[in-house]
C-alpha cells in the first residue's frame, strides 16, 4: 500500500521527465505529445485520481512503475515541466541537425565526397586536413553522445593488392590514432576480420576491441574500401565510447556505422 500513498521525490520526478521527453523526440511524436498534454493538463489531477480508483490495484501486479506514472501526472507542475523539457529537446534537436546538414554539406565541397552527419556530430578541425591528392576527417560526438569517425583517403592508380593489411597497419599511424583518441596505452584485440561486397568496390572490414588502463573497453571497426571509379582508397574507423552492456548502445553502434555507411565517393 505504501507505493499508492508515497510521493515522488524530486529525483524521481526528474528522472521520468527526462525519460518520458526522450523518447518522444526520438519517435518525432513531439506535436502529438505536447497537444495530448495541454488537452489534459487542466483535469489532470482529476484524471489521475479516477485511474487510480479504476486501475490503480492491478497496477500493483507490475510494481512501483505505472503507479508512479500515475502520481506523476496528478500535479500540473509535472505536466508543464515535461512540455517544457519537449519543447527544449526539439529546438536542440532541430538546430543539431540543421547544423549536421551544414557540415555535411561543407565536407562534400571540400573533399569532393559525401558523408552525412547525424545530430550531434561534429567535424574536429584539429584532426581533420586536406590536401592534393590526400585527407583525412574527423567526425565525433557531442558529450552525452560520444563516439568517433574517421575517414582518411589517397588516390591510388590500381588496387592494393592486400587491402586487409592495410586495413589493419592505419590503426598505428599517428594521426588516425589522434583521429580516434587511441593512447599508445591502449590495447586492441582482433575480434573478426571479413571481405565486403560493394559493387565496383574492393572493400574488407576488421572489428577490435579496445582496452584503456582503467579497465575501460570498447569496439573499434576499420573499413577499407577502394573505388575502381575515381581509383581513390578510403580507409575509415569508428571507434564507440566505453561498453557496459546498456540497452542503448546498440543505437550509439548503429550511429557510427551509419555516418561510415552514408559515405558516397563518387
Amino acid at each position: 500500500m505504501e507505493s499508492f500513498t508515497r510521493e515522488l521525490t524530486p529525483e524521481e520526478q526528474e528522472q521520468m521527465i527526462n525519460k518520458i521527453a526522450g523518447e518522444v523526440i526520438k519517435r518525432r511524436l513531439e506535436a502529438v505529445a505536447i497537444m495530448f498534454l495541454e488537452s489534459i493538463k487542466p483535469m489532470s489531477y482529476v484524471g489521475s485520481q479516477l485511474a487510480m480508483v479504476f486501475v490503480g490495484p492491478f497496477l500493483a501486479i507490475f510494481g512501483d512503475l505505472g503507479i508512479n506514472y500515475i502520481r506523476f501526472f496528478e500535479k500540473r507542475d509535472n505536466v508543464e515541466k515535461l512540455l517544457r523539457k519537449i519543447e527544449e529537446e526539439t529546438k536542440t534537436r532541430d538546430e543539431e541537425e540543421k547544423k549536421a546538414k551544414e557540415e555535411s554539406k561543407a565536407i562534400s565541397k571540400r573533399f569532393n565526397l559525401r558523408l552525412d552527419l547525424l545530430p550531434g556530430f561534429c567535424l574536429r578541425e584539429e584532426v581533420t586536413r586536406s590536401e592534393e591528392r590526400s585527407g583525412t576527417i574527423g567526425v565525433s560526438g557531442k558529450e552525452s553522445m560520444g563516439g568517433l569517425v574517421t575517414v582518411s583517403f589517397e588516390n591510388t592508380e590500381t588496387s592494393p593488392p592486400d587491402l586487409a593489411q592495410i586495413v589493419s597497419d592505419h590503426l598505428s599511424k599517428e594521426h588516425i590514432r589522434q583521429a580516434l583518441m587511441l593512447s599508445q596505452e591502449t590495447l586492441l584485440k582482433e575480434m573478426k576480420r571479413e571481405e565486403l561486397k560493394i559493387r565496383g568496390h574492393k572493400a574488407c572490414m576488421t572489428a577490435y576491441e579496445w582496452l584503456d588502463p582503467t579497465g575501460l573497453r570498447g569496439r573499434i571497426e576499420s573499413y577499407g574500401l577502394w573505388c575502381n571509379k575515381t581509383q581513390r582508397l578510403f580507409l575509415m574507423g569508428m571507434k564507440t565510447r566505453p561498453l557496459k552492456g546498456d540497452k542503448t548502445e546498440k543505437d550509439h553502434v548503429r550511429d557510427l556505422r551509419m555516418i561510415l555507411g552514408s559515405l558516397k565517393c563518387h
